[in-house]
C-alpha cells in the first residue's frame, strides 16, 4: 500500500480532536521571512524556466514538464510538492503555546509542511538517501528558549506521476493544471510499484485531490510503525486511505 497521511490525535472519534502535535503560535515576522524566501524562490524558478526556452505561461506544458511552475510569480510552492528549497540562513521558528515535555516525532507547523525528528530523517535516508530536504526549524518555548527536541521541516523533493490511471477510479481531464480527478463513487487508487519502488515519499503532481499533500510508500510507513514514530495516521478522507502498489 501507499498512503496519504494526516495528523494523529488521542481522540479520533471526537469532533474536538486533541492532536499529538503540540499547539503552536505563529510568529508574524517568521511568516514574513518564510514568504520572502518563497517568493524569491518562485521568481528564480520562473527565470530558470524561461532561460531554458520554455514559457511559464504555456499551461499545455503541464502534461510534459513535472516541474512546470503552476503558480504566479507572486506565489510559491510549499515544501511538500517537489521543489528543492533554498536553505534559510537561520531556522524558521514557531512558538509553543504552552510548556511541552517530550514531543512526538512528527509535528505540524505554520510553514506548510511537517517537522520531523532525526529518527524519521534516518528512516527516510535509509530508504531514499540524499533526495529530500530537512530545513532548519526551531520551536520556541514560553521562556524564549529553543525546545531541546530538535525537529526539521520536511521538504519532499520528488514530483512524479505514479498512480496507474488504467487501474484507478480516476478520469483524465487534460486541463490546467491537473491531469486527472476522482470518478464518482468509491475511490480506488493504484500506484505503479515500478515507479515508487525504492522511494520513501513522493508528490503526485497531476492529481488535484492530493491538494498539496505528498504520499508515503508502504515501505516507509511500515518502517515508521516499527520504529514507533508517532504523529501521523492514514488519511481516510477524500484521498482514500489505502493505495495499492502493483
Amino acid at each position: 500500500m501507499a498512503w496519504f497521511v494526516t495528523m494523529d490525535s488521542r481522540n479520533r472519534s471526537d469532533e474536538n480532536e486533541t492532536y499529538l502535535s503540540p499547539e503552536i503560535e505563529v510568529i508574524p515576522e517568521e511568516q514574513q521571512r518564510f514568504e520572502h524566501v518563497g517568493e524569491g524562490f518562485a521568481n528564480q524558478i520562473f527565470s530558470d524556466f524561461r532561460a531554458a526556452g520554455k514559457d511559464p505561461y504555456d499551461h499545455s506544458l503541464v502534461l510534459t514538464e513535472p516541474f512546470f511552475p503552476e503558480w504566479s510569480p507572486s506565489l510559491f510552492p510549499s515544501p511538500m510538492v517537489g521543489w528543492r528549497w533554498p536553505v534559510p540562513d537561520h531556522p524558521f521558528r514557531d512558538r509553543l503555546k504552552r510548556r511541552e515535555g517530550r514531543l512526538v516525532d512528527i509535528i505540524d507547523t505554520s510553514f506548510r509542511t511537517y517537522a520531523v525528528s532525526q529518527r524519521v530523517i534516518d528512516i527516510i535516508e535509509s530508504i531514499e538517501p540524499g533526495v529530500h530536504q530537512y530545513l532548519p526549524y526551531d520551536l520556541i518555548c514560553k521562556d524564549g528558549s529553543v525546545h531541546p527536541d530538535r525537529r526539521w521541516l520536511l521538504n519532499v523533493c520528488t514530483r512524479i506521476q505514479a498512480l496507474d490511471l488504467s487501474l484507478s477510479s480516476v478520469t483524465a481531464l487534460y486541463v490546467r493544471p491537473y491531469f486527472f480527478s476522482n470518478n464518482n463513487g468509491d475511490l480506488h487508487l493504484v500506484a505503479k510499484k515500478s515507479a515508487v519502488e525504492g522511494r520513501a515519499l513522493w508528490y503526485e503532481y497531476r492529481y488535484p485531490s492530493a491538494a498539496g499533500q505528498f504520499l508515503l510508500t508502504d515501505r516507509f510507513w511500515n518502517a515508521l510503525q516499527e520504529a514507533g514514530c508517532a504523529g501521523w495516521r492514514p488519511d481516510s478522507g477524500q484521498r482514500g486511505a489505502h493505495i495499492e502498489e502493483i
